[in-house]
């Protein structure tokens, strides 16, 4: 699972150095497990990335804003049509609990 995370991130120029990196995989693999963790994300998942990586829950959340401001600016708008199959997401940018869902739901799905 991890992997293909990682795949998807780098297909859209995420790479390992930018700090929410890991905090946006471990959030997805929590959506992926649950994936009604995504109704309560800051509880749910946030919290819990928060705790193990020994951080605040606003600074997950801030660090995963970065992950997807990066990916939208690398051309992640294909990324997520193609993921989503919805030409909405060519001029939308999506908010993290959505980009979260998005992955989570393609994993599933895949």
């Amino acid at each position: 699972m991890r992997q293909k995370i990682q795949f998807l991130l780098h297909s859209a120029g995420v790479f390992s150095y930018y700090c929410g990196y890991q905090y946006f995989i471990r959030s997805v693999e929590l959506a992926v497990e649950n994936p009604e963790r995504l109704q309560n994300i800051q509880k749910e998942i946030y919290v819990t990335v928060a705790s193990e990586h020994h951080t605040s829950v606003a600074n997950v959340e801030r660090n995963i804003r970065t992950i997807r401001d990066v990916m939208m600016k690398n051309g992640g708008e294909q990324l997520l049509v193609q993921m989503t199959g919805s030409p909405a997401w060519a001029h939308k940018i999506p908010y993290p609990r959505d980009l979260i869902a998005i992955f989570s739901q393609y994993l599933l799905c895949s």
